[in-house]
Formats: C-alpha cells, structure tokens, sequence
C-alpha cells in the first residue's frame, strides 16, 4: 500500500495491450465490444490524442486523454482544453489525419479522460472543480486490478463540495451501512442473472431475490447497489462490468480482503491507528465522536472525505465493517468498548486471510446464503 505513481507511458501500454481493459472501456461508453484502439493519432493544428475508438464501419467513438497520477494543474488544464478540441472535432466532423476513411455518427460523441486510481487521492487537484466539455466521459483504472470504472457527475459534485468546506480526500471509495460480504453476495446473484440473461428492475431483483437472504442490512439493499456501483463494480441494468466478474470467484475471505488491498485500505488503517494509539494491552475505550476528532487532528483539523466529514456516521459505518467482515476489532453494538484482534495493515496477503477467515462474523450469513441460493435463484422462474 505504498505510494507510487504510475508513469504515463506504462499507463498507456496497460491500456493499449490488455484486452480486457479496452473492452471494459467499450463497454461503459456503450461501444461495440469489437471496436479497436488506435494510439497517438493526429488531427489537425498538430493535436495528437492518446488514443481514438473506432468500430469495423471505422464510425469513431471516442476520442481519449490519458493523464498520469503526479501531475501539476497546467498539465491538466492542458488536458482539458484538448477535451474541448477533443468535442469540436467530433461535432465538426474532422478527421484524423492518418484516417481519411474514419466516419462520424452524430448520435456519439466521447471526449474521455482516463486517470490511474491514485490520481484523485494523491494530487492536489479536485478535478470537480473544473468545466469538462459536455461529451466528457472520465474513466478511472484500478493500477493494480486493472477493473475500470467511470466517475460519475455525483461523485464529481461530491469532489467539488469537498473543495468548498475544505474536506481532504484520503480515498475516493464510496462505502457506508453496508457489510462487505453482502456486497460480496450481491455480487454473485447480479453476476448469475447476468449469465443466464435475465434483466431485472433494482427493485425487482430487492423484492423477488435479496430479501429472502437473511444479512444484517436486509431492508437496505440500495446501499450495496450504490457501493458496487460506485466501485465500479456494476454498470447500466447492474451488470457486472469488465474484470470485476472475475472478483465473484473468489471466497468471501478473499473478496474481504481484495477490498482491503484495492480500495478501502486507507479509511480501514486510518481508523486502526487511532485505536491502537488509545489501547491499553488491545483494549481501549473511545467513542465515534472522539475518534472522528482524532482523525481531524492528524490532518490538521480538516475533515477527510467518507471519513469524518459526517461527523461519527462513517465512522460508525467503517468500525461495524472492522468488526463484521474484517473481525480486526470485537465490540458490542452501542458501546465505546473494543478489542484489537489483529492490525490487516502489518500481515501479508495470506495472513490477512486466514485472520478474516478466523474472525470475520460473514462466514455464518455466507454458509446459509450457500445454503439457499439455489432456491433463491429458483423463485424467478
């Protein structure tokens, strides 16, 4: 969990030379899933972009910008004006120079910016503070699982108000009042449905299928929706997208801890910190409110996104997750009291999964999942 910025150029070739990864872009911008990558192409007054999409009609879909996690605010003002450029070719129809065959549709038009995931956590730009063409699509890619996700106009206002009341972001995950082995079963049933074809209403696929699987926050099922959605999980008509497919083989204890590793880690090992520095022979006793003021002290009094910044909720949200999925802390519902069984943050891979494996509360709830979701899936037809 080190930090490291990923070069451009690598950037550029892991989304250049992964299948995988072209396709998920296809697939969130809605493109034919055989539609082909060509890189550093030129348009006119010199304008090179990263990389243009077109299909076997040679219809152009989008046009890409490819920013890398450490750069300044003029590089990315660069960035953005060339997404405006990117727009006025596509509305005006001008052609690549080296693609006298390429044709326009008007009914697409993608000016896309692609970042690598620690862009947003590790700059010191807020890129919802900034006009985007109205073409923009932005498009995240997860450096160590490849996953691709877009960031959306809500989260991009989120990252604006942040700005305004100054609220730092440590971690651009969205996750509350929710388990992660609920995700993780969520994940499994929209993946099924996906398979056999079947398409169904948010509210259909609540209604028919989760509530007849006893978990913890069984009338929310909204929340995993939002937080696979948000994870980039999911797509349109809640399709798991892209290489997420590949997460739902894993065990519970493995996806737990994949989270962990690719996502959430910071808000998890943040909030141990603080546990650890108040503990006496792994006990301590301290409440949402104080640990959220602890957390603001170790960033200068400022507010972290999905941390703090509603005061003890997330934190709350975080600590019954710490205690249910990780078991990396034990405590009764309501009380300041808690044990530290393990810190995730100091075990490898492995370690970390047997400790899950050991402690975490999901594996009673997955066993009767297991148990039933053959009849649950049943009850469609």
């Amino acid at each position: 969990m080190t930090k490291e910025f990923i070069l451009e150029r690598e950037f550029q070739d892991s989304i250049f030379t992964d299948s995988k990864v072209s396709k998920s872009i296809f697939t969130i911008l809605g493109l034919d899933e055989n539609s082909m990558l060509a890189r550093e192409v030129e348009f006119i007054n010199g304008i090179t972009s990263d990389f243009i999409i077109y299909d076997k009609n040679q219809t152009l879909g989008a046009i890409i910008e490819c920013k890398r996690a450490d750069i300044g605010v003029t590089e990315y003002v660069r960035g953005v004006g060339q997404l405006f450029q990117y727009e006025y070719f596509q509305e005006e129809g001008i052609k690549p120079k080296k693609f006298a065959d390429i044709n326009y549709d008007q009914n697409i038009k993608h000016s896309v910016l692609l970042i690598p995931s620690s862009f947003i956590r590790n700059t010191r730009l807020n890129i919802g503070r900034f006009r985007y063409p109205i073409s923009t699509r932005i498009l995240e890619i997860h450096e160590r699982n490849k996953n691709v996700r877009e960031i959306s106009k809500e989260e991009l206002n989120r990252l604006s108000k942040s700005e305004e009341k100054q609220i730092h972001t440590i971690c651009q995950y969205y996750v509350r009042d929710i388990r992660l082995f609920e995700l993780y079963i969520l994940h499994q049933i929209l993946s099924t449905l996906s398979l056999i074809g079947v398409s169904l209403t948010r509210s259909e696929i609540e209604e028919r299928l989760l509530r007849n699987i006893p978990v913890i926050n069984n009338k929310n099922w909204r929340n995993a929706f939002i937080s696979l959605s948000g994870l980039g999980f999911i797509g349109s008509k809640h399709k798991p997208l892209g290489l997420s497919s590949s997460f739902v083989h894993l065990s519970v204890y493995e996806y737990i801890n994949t989270l962990y590793e690719d996502y959430i880690y910071p808000f998890i090992d943040e909030i141990m910190l603080v546990l650890i520095e108040n503990s006496n022979d792994r006990k301590v006793s301290i409440n949402n409110q104080l640990i959220a003021k602890k957390l603001r002290e170790k960033h200068n009094g400022i507010d972290v996104l999905y941390l703090t910044d509603s005061d003890g909720r997330y934190i709350s949200s975080w600590l019954n997750i710490m205690r249910d999925d990780f078991g990396c802390i034990s405590f009764e519902s309501r009380s300041s009291e808690r044990v530290i069984n393990y810190e995730p943050r100091v075990l490898d891979q492995r370690e970390r999964i047997n400790k899950i494996k050991e402690y975490s509360k999901s594996t009673e709830y997955i066993n009767h999942y297991d148990s039933i979701k053959n009849a649950v899936i049943q009850k469609m037809f």
